[in-house]
């Protein structure tokens, strides 16, 4: 399943990167996520270049039965333009 549009949008300059956590209710393991930048304003005069690294699961905690699961991304900026963005993605399967 994919996804689009989630999270507060992050104005990001070149040279700097976000750290994303994102997670589903009661943090239920999705199985393999993957994330990358969604541009959510378009303005030919500032479009960096963004690339998404890192990209990771971390277990918060439960039991066997009912493992606590949240996902980790990094987006960079390595262009030479300011971009502004959230996150993007889906399962793979």
């Amino acid at each position: 399943m994919s996804w689009n549009n989630i999270g507060a949008s992050i104005d990001l300059e070149p040279g700097q990167s976000a750290f994303w956590e994102y997670s589903w209710a009661n943090s239920q393991d999705m199985g393999l996520q993957l994330a990358g930048p969604n541009i959510t304003e378009v303005d030919p005069s500032t479009l960096g270049t963004l690339v998404a690294s890192n990209q990771g699961k971390r277990v918060d905690g439960g039991s066997d039965n009912n493992v606590m699961i949240t996902y980790v991304v990094t987006i960079a900026n390595i262009g030479n333009e300011a971009a502004i963005h959230n996150l993007q993605g889906g399962g793979v399967s």
